[in-house]
């Protein structure tokens, strides 16, 4: 049975109406907390079989449709709309009753407790899944509960791309708040300058769209500025002309230690001026095989192969290449199966001017502390990846009015680097937490004395702890926490839902 707006949100007010008055960021959050035991039972009263509980199968599907098992928490209820007004509905219930909430995308961020909830509501996007074009086909519609993979394959028959996830299984929303780094910024910037509007549940329950000319403020914010602001329910994103395309992957034995390193340079100084390039090179350890190898994603945006801009990391002596013409949908689908479901998993970001003497410090650090500290971790895999960043990539940005990341122009290109570990037994979490800060905190001190260390985070490969706001440009996070306060004032977006990377605690 389905209740009307006005009675659902009466419910709540008339339930929460009994309530003491409580100051959400002192309560004691443990599993089950009778308010959004409360929220759930009001939702369940209004949707019926779009709230599911412990012990049901879609609970569980919902609760575990996440990359790693490290995000499988027991919220007390999994509420999952169809549509914008319902996203509001559970919104204006959990927030009058003071209960505590997540939001789940695609769910392929590892940090603990950042898209789910141990005893509140998880409210899951999977149904807000619409992939629609408009009538010139030059902005596409995509709904949050879409993975990248999703969004390739849809748009494909008509021969267009979006900037998003170089993996599929990642979540749309996640990689555009955060800004997003697509095989397409160096030609357009982050995948988030090309979105042109946001439909956004405001903390009111108050449904807007925000655009360049509406709420500017909050789309500017949404840019990078993560889930202080609102629930995304609609992503309108320019598309590309992109039918066809030439990547793959290289993998290197480690005696090519010094071609690779010297290509990888070569790249990120000179060979990535062809905006139409983009490469992934990693360092990639496996413990159980007590092997290290390296890896390189190449592609390009076109179908004649044979480029210069690639030449260099083409010529490394290989064990296997893979690199030749696809679409975009097949390559992402093909890297998506080699990547193994059910492992722990933990990133960190760390970020350098884009030379030869920065590399090699990641690299040397990186590979001397894996293998002190941890090698012998039950089914660990450690991998340390380069992003090339380059000038036009953040002009772009600039171009299309502006972003909270700010990235200082002026000393580019960069390196923008990943740091993922996987394993498998949870008794080696803690085990692996301290090694993970132990690395990113000496390289960081190496590059710093080196004069190599850059200033920006990016935020969709942080690790919890790392201070990704406070890397913005100057005078942005005050920014960011003005807007916050416009569209929250009550911080509930904070502080009901404490998940995800938050402006106010920056």
């Amino acid at each position: 049975m389905r209740f009307p707006v006005l009675s659902v949100t009466a419910l709540a007010v008339a339930v929460v109406s009994a309530l003491p008055a409580v100051d959400v960021r002192l309560e004691e959050r443990r599993a089950f907390n009778p308010r959004a035991l409360l929220a759930c039972g009001a939702l369940k009263l209004a949707y019926g079989g779009q709230v599911f509980y412990p012990g049901q199968k879609n609970y569980t599907e919902e609760n575990e449709h996440f990359w790693t098992p490290t995000n499988y928490l027991a919220p007390a209820c999994v509420f999952a709309p169809q549509r914008s007004l319902e996203v509001s509905i559970a919104v204006l219930t959990i927030t009058n009753l003071k209960a505590t909430f997540a939001v789940r995308g695609g769910g392929h961020m590892p940090i603990p407790g950042y898209a789910n909830t141990n005893g509140g509501v998880l409210i899951a996007l999977t149904n807000l899944n619409q992939v629609t074009l408009s009538a010139d086909t030059s902005i596409a519609s995509v709904g949050p509960g879409r993975r990248w993979s999703e969004v390739y394959l849809a748009l494909a028959p008509a021969g267009l791309v979006v900037l998003g996830g170089r993996v599929g299984l990642v979540g749309v929303p996640g990689l555009l708040l955060g800004g997003g780094i697509s095989f397409y910024s160096n030609q357009h910037g982050f995948a988030s300058d090309n979105v042109v509007a946001f439909e956004v549940v405001l903390a009111s329950g108050l449904i807007v769209t925000a655009t360049s000319k509406s709420y500017s403020d909050l789309f500017w914010a949404l840019k990078g500025g993560a889930n202080s602001f609102g629930i995304v329910t609609r992503f309108d994103i320019l598309t590309y002309k992109s039918p066809g395309i030439c990547a793959g992957i290289a993998q290197i034995p480690s005696t090519e230690q010094e071609g690779f390193l010297d290509a990888v340079a070569s790249f990120g100084q000179k060979e990535s001026a062809d905006s139409k390039a983009a490469v992934i090179p990693s360092i990639f350890m496996l413990g159980a095989l007590n092997m290290t190898v390296y890896t390189s994603a190449l592609f390009y945006d076109g179908t004649q192969c044979d480029q210069p801009a690639l030449a260099k990391l083409n010529a490394v002596p290989y064990i296997v290449n893979t690199y030749g013409p696809t679409t975009l949908y097949a390559y992402v689908k093909g890297t998506d199966d080699l990547i193994g479901d059910g492992t722990r998993q933990v990133f960190n970001v760390v970020s350098s001017y884009a030379n030869r003497e920065a590399l090699q410090i990641v690299h040397d650090t990186f590979v001397e502390l894996v293998t002190a500290e941890i090698w012998d971790v039950a089914g660990l895999q450690a991998s340390v990846a380069f992003q090339p960043i380059t000038k036009n990539f953040i002009q772009q940005g600039i171009n299309k009015g502006g972003n909270p990341q700010g990235v200082d122009i002026s000393k580019a290109p960069y390196f923008w680097m990943v740091e993922n570990f996987s394993w498998t037994d949870p008794k080696d979490d803690a085990r692996i937490y301290a090694t993970v800060k132990k690395v990113t905190a000496t390289i960081e001190s190496k590059l710093s004395a080196a004069g190599q260390l850059a200033r920006y985070q990016y935020l969709n490969d942080a690790g919890e702890g790392q201070k990704v706001f406070q890397s913005y440009g100057p005078g942005n996070l005050a920014k960011l926490k003005a807007i916050r306060k416009k569209y929250d004032p009550n911080r509930y977006y904070t502080d009901l839902m404490p998940g995800g990377w938050k402006v106010d605690e920056a």
